[in-house]
């Protein structure tokens, strides 16, 4: 436990000496990092008809990067593989890290031993939002144990493990989760599969890189409907498409709040439709918030300005019914963003009785974060925060 804390200590102590370089790192060229999974001797799962993981994260890789190629010739793209190359994990983080990369995603087809597991997932690195989450993540880890099969010692669902992660990421984990959920979405809306939401596990890949970090697992492989889909161009087509729109969003955003720059004609995020030209919005649009539904009961301070705490949850590409078991009988409020559903349980002006709840909340959804409104549209948390404390 000593061990521990002072490996903790050390990475705050470094955390704070390098906090000047994010904001030296704004008007450098956005980098991404493109990460097809597996390849070479290691295929990753194989479809009962010969599909293999590997070809398919590739192809769904290299559209996707294409269509951003296309559509911002200012971002550099940065491939760990373009062919049918073994990488181990560390050297895929590692290309990302020396890259200096603004953002990383890696490319992967889910595997069930049950045949009738379906659906596409978008993940964050955590400790593990539920089992099935961690389960995903054992299976994409056990390529660290059986070729590098050293001495690596990060356990994906440890305590230590996820106090230290949420060190290392600091601000990254907010851009994380809200390129997961942009990215979801867009899968879900252009390829019609299952949604199996945004969850959080400790994916080692994700464990080892230094930036905001996704990793997409397409669709269940070992599924003989959706390996069909897997394998087929249209499929593949479908796939790239909604994780580029994802990324278009996600980009945007990125533009606005981290350069200050706010959408033009060349640049507004675009509603991709295939083949067809894209309607874009005028100088004066803004992406459209959906207020939170609001509680009868709620603090009266809101009326006044005064800012909101609310703890968010779950996000999802469609309207939820209030009683769907995901929410785990908790009452729920929700807004949108990008197109996306955002649920949030619990809401005060009082932020230190929202963190206090946070932590039972954290205890049923371990990817849940506070978030803050004023008169019922989503502002700054970090503003909110100081607001509340100068007004104490």
């Amino acid at each position: 436990m000593a061990r521990a804390i002072r490996l903790i200590l050390c990475l705050l102590l470094l955390s704070a000496a390098a906090a000047p370089e994010v904001f030296a790192q704004k008007s450098k060229q956005f980098v991404l990092v493109i990460d097809p999974g597996h390849g070479g001797r290691h295929p990753g799962a194989i479809g009962k008809k010969g599909t293999r993981e590997s070809d398919v994260n590739l192809k769904v890789s290299l559209l996707f990067g294409e269509m951003i190629r296309k559509k911002y010739p200012e971002i550099k793209i940065v491939y760990t593989r373009t062919n049918d190359t073994y990488l181990s994990l560390g050297a895929r983080a590692s290309i990302a890290n020396k890259a200096k990369a603004n953002l990383f995603i890696s490319v992967h087809s889910n595997a069930s031993p049950s045949r009738s597991a379906h659906g596409c997932q978008t993940f964050t690195l955590g400790a593990g939002s539920d089992a099935e989450a961690i389960a995903a993540a054992k299976y994409e880890n056990d390529e660290v144990y059986k070729e590098e099969g050293s001495g690596h010692s990060y356990a994906a669902n440890s305590a230590e493990s996820a106090i230290i992660s949420d060190i290392i990421l600091g601000h990254d984990i907010k851009k994380s989760i809200s390129c997961a959920e942009y990215v979801q979405a867009g899968m879900i809306k252009h390829s019609k599969l299952y949604n199996r939401g945004v969850a959080s596990a400790g994916f080692w890949v994700l464990h080892q890189t230094e930036m905001p970090r996704i990793l997409i697992e397409l669709a269940f492989i070992s599924n003989a409907k959706e390996e069909q889909y897997l394998a087929s161009k249209n499929g593949q087509k479908q796939l790239a498409t909604g994780i580029f729109e994802g990324f278009c969003n996600y980009y945007e955003e990125y533009k606005r709040t981290l350069l200050g720059s706010s959408p033009s004609r060349e640049t507004a995020p675009p509603t991709v439709v295939e083949e067809t030209p894209v309607p874009q919005e005028t100088e004066t649009e803004t992406a459209v918030t959906t207020p939170p539904q609001q509680n009868k009961k709620q603090d009266k301070k809101q009326s006044n300005g005064t800012p909101v705490f609310k703890i968010q949850i779950l996000t999802s590409s469609t309207k939820l019914n209030p009683k769907d078991k995901r929410f785990k009988g908790k009452k729920v409020e929700y807004y949108t963003e990008g197109g996306v559903y955002k649920y949030t349980c619990e809401s005060s002006t009082d932020y230190n009785l929202i963190v206090r709840k946070s932590k039972e909340i954290k205890k049923l959804f371990p990817g849940a974060f506070i978030v803050a409104f004023r008169n019922g549209k989503r502002i700054d948390t970090r503003e909110a925060i100081k607001e509340f404390k100068g007004n104490k």
